[in-house]
């Protein structure tokens, strides 16, 4: 009998478990989703206190320390004793037999190693003032003896600081466009799902009949700001598009002569007539799920390499900066790639729509807004988690493809795909005799790896239909 109650307390104990709660319980149960949370925490932690793991800024370079080796640390003296972990000063020379750099270590003067010392000014999140480092000392500062974890680059600069302080592109980038890319995809698909079957009015015109229904419906529903609103955007929308056609239209009559200036001028000059004449006295009624689905499938036939070349190459043109033109064509590339996310949410739309709970505050006399934030949108909101972590890692490939190509970040500004490019414009030689160059690539590596554990685990965790 204690042990039928003892069941029972238990079972009543796991049903009682919010849906969170035993999504938790299962992630827990996932230990290469459990790993790969604490990789991409430990990376992250690192670039956000990049200034303070490093012991030099990012752009600080050894002109004679050009693709130096990992400096040795030292933990015993000569005579075999445990001490002060220390670096010793190392000079480069050419050997003139082989011609081939050689680096030698001199241990007359030994500089120990200190932790949380004081060392090059910096700003802490790019407010707080700070000279506080992690390791150093005051021979880095008075340039005495370098220390470089993971060796240099080709301008003498320290890989190791480079490193963490390109993971703070590398990192976030992907952040940033999958929450942009997330945002467009929700709102235009889940659109599309509400709105499916249900045409639109896309132009009422002042004088249509349309337009006083129009506003003699909002004043029975007790929303005239509602069709105030539509009616600004439908201004805004089509008067963007006269100012677009008329500057086409003057740009061409200047490069143009002949018949082609005519053709030109009765083509825009008639189209902009029929939106005048639309606004004021036409009606035009389109299927806004129609109309996202066919750019959606137009967006998926742009190749998005070439697209991004031809980006980079425009925005190159403009002499903009290069951080600027990196987070610019990203942006552009997000924009581009909402179009299969709208399509799955869609698709979900379609079926939550006709839940009961949904059709309850429909009837109960929710608007449609309301029904698709509170009563639709949650329901996918397990499915966008997944989305989100699997989304990411691309981005991040994508980020290093384009520095690796020449495309992306540019010096003096680091990244991890833009160190990868050391490697690779040393050729053969950045495996035999500098391997070093090749830690950004495997850094890229396992942070890919960490973020498709991360999300198999929540996809496992968030499946409602997994066994309690």
């Amino acid at each position: 009998m204690a042990e039928v109650n003892t069941h029972l307390r238990e079972g009543l104990g796991e049903e009682s478990r919010s849906f969170w709660q035993m999504a938790w319980i299962r992630f827990r149960r996932h230990p290469l989703a459990r790993l790969g949370g604490w990789v991409l925490l430990f990376l992250y932690l690192g670039a956000l206190f990049a200034d303070f793991i490093a012991p030099y800024p990012e752009v600080k370079s050894f002109r004679k320390m050009q693709f130096a080796p990992p400096t040795p640390i030292h933990w015993r003296t000569e005579d075999g004793r445990l001490t002060r972990p220390y670096v010793c000063k190392v000079t480069r020379t050419r050997d003139l037999r082989t011609f081939k750099l050689v680096f030698k270590e001199d241990c007359s003067e030994k500089y120990p190693i200190y932790f949380f010392v004081r060392g090059y000014e910096y700003k802490f999140l790019g407010l707080i003032p700070m000279d506080l480092h992690l390791f150093g000392g005051p021979w880095v500062t008075e340039e005495k003896a370098q220390i470089f974890l993971w060796g240099s680059d080709d301008f003498g600069r320290d890989l190791f600081s480079r490193i963490w302080f390109g993971a703070r592109v590398s990192l976030t980038v992907g952040i940033f466009a999958t929450i942009l890319a997330l945002v467009l995809g929700v709102f235009f698909g889940g659109l599309a799902g509400l709105y499916a079957g249900r045409p639109l009015y896309a132009i009422r015109g002042f004088f249509h009949p349309s337009f006083r229904k129009g506003w003699l419906e909002s004043l029975e529903n007790g929303r005239p700001w509602l069709f105030g609103v539509t009616l600004l955007l439908q201004i805004l929308f089509w008067g963007g598009a006269i100012a677009v056609l008329a500057v086409t239209l003057a740009g061409f009559w200047q490069v143009s002569a002949g018949l082609e200036r005519w053709i030109a001028t009765v083509i825009g000059g008639g189209a902009i007539l029929w939106i005048v004449w639309a606004l004021l006295f036409g009606s035009l009624r389109v299927d806004l799920d129609d109309v996202i689905m066919r750019t959606t499938e137009v967006l998926a036939a742009i190749p998005g390499l070439y697209l991004l070349i031809s980006l980079a190459g425009v925005m190159r043109a403009l002499n903009l900066p290069p951080v600027f033109t990196f987070y610019l064509v990203i942006t552009i590339l997000s924009f581009v790639g909402w179009g299969g996310l709208a399509r799955t949410i869609r698709s979900m739309v379609l079926q939550l729509r006709e839940m009961e709970y949904a059709q309850a505050a429909t009837a109960l006399g929710a608007s449609e807004a309301r029904v698709l934030i509170r009563h639709i949108l949650p329901g996918t909101f397990t499915y966008l988690i997944v989305v989100m972590t699997l989304a990411i890692p691309g981005f991040i490939l994508g980020e290093s493809a384009l520095s690796f190509l020449g495309l992306g970040i540019q010096e003096p500004a680091s990244s991890w795909g833009l160190l990868l490019s050391k490697a690779q414009a040393e050729g053969i030689a950045a495996i035999n005799t500098r391997p070093w160059l090749l830690l950004p690539g495997f850094f890229i590596f396992v942070s890919i790896l960490a973020y498709n554990f991360l999300g198999d685990g929540l996809r496992d965790a968030l499946d409602p239909r997994a066994k309690r």
